[in-house]
């Protein structure tokens, strides 16, 4: 029996931001025919209540972790989906025991904003700088999902979260990875996955076809395909 528990596979889920375990109750279903399914809402998100609006990263890193830890589960296949993914993506750098393999599937684990992007930020520290508060309120306020956030009382962890690089982690990972991206993503453009791949030793890309940014939802049985696939790879 113990022997069993010891070897047991399970698939440890961590969704996107705003979003929670439910948009992944389909796929859960679904795959858990061939694996044992954990989709926990993070702290802040769903039925989870907020811990801490300091979080960054790693502290929510370190939340996963104690909860896979608490359940003693071993032999796990860890994917994080956007947010997720960073967070997954942190985890896998510091190559736990229990980590079997992962999945990042459209993770903005490298920080490149755009042009337009970055010359905003440059506009918004100058005019705070300069004590140009309505003007720096104006370029502020042009991002919406740091508008919602800063309602909902995660403005603090949204901006730790978007500009956190992980360029220097990610070829630490030493498991099995693979990437999952739609073509037509423009939250996480492709060029982010493909350059997030090549920093990965021996990750593994599969590209979906017209797939945007939540592909799970937009093509669920492409995507239940490509993820049942990996997992029978890695557990043969």
């Amino acid at each position: 029996m113990l022997k069993d528990k010891k070897n047991k596979k399970t698939l440890v889920i961590l969704h996107g931001w705003n979003d929670s375990s439910k948009s992944w109750r389909l796929f859960a279903d679904q795959i858990s025919g061939i694996i044992d399914v954990k989709v926990p809402d993070l702290p802040g998100f769903g039925e989870q209540p907020l811990i801490s609006d300091e979080w960054g990263v790693p502290e929510y890193a370190r939340w996963v972790e104690e909860y896979i830890e608490k359940q003693k589960l071993n032999n796990v296949v860890l994917m994080g989906h956007s947010f997720g993914g960073r967070i997954a993506g942190f985890i896998a750098s510091k190559n736990p025991k229990w980590i079997k393999a992962l999945i990042l599937y459209a993770s903005p684990s490298i920080y490149r904003p755009r042009l337009k992007t970055r010359i905003k930020i440059k506009l918004y520290k100058i005019a705070k700088k300069l004590g140009l508060i309505k003007i720096a309120q104006k370029f502020k306020k042009t991002n919406p999902e740091l508008v919602k956030a800063d309602r909902e009382g995660l403005g603090k962890i949204f901006r730790k979260v978007v500009p956190f690089d992980q360029t220097e982690t990610l070829p630490k990972i030493k498991c099995p990875t693979l990437l999952i991206w739609g073509d037509k993503d423009t939250e996480t453009p492709l060029k982010n996955g493909k350059e997030t791949c090549s920093l990965i030793n021996g990750a593994k890309m599969e590209i979906i076809s017209g797939g945007g940014h939540n592909v799970h939802l937009e093509k669920p049985y492409i995507f239940y395909g490509i993820v049942k696939k990996f997992i029978q790879e890695i557990y043969k």
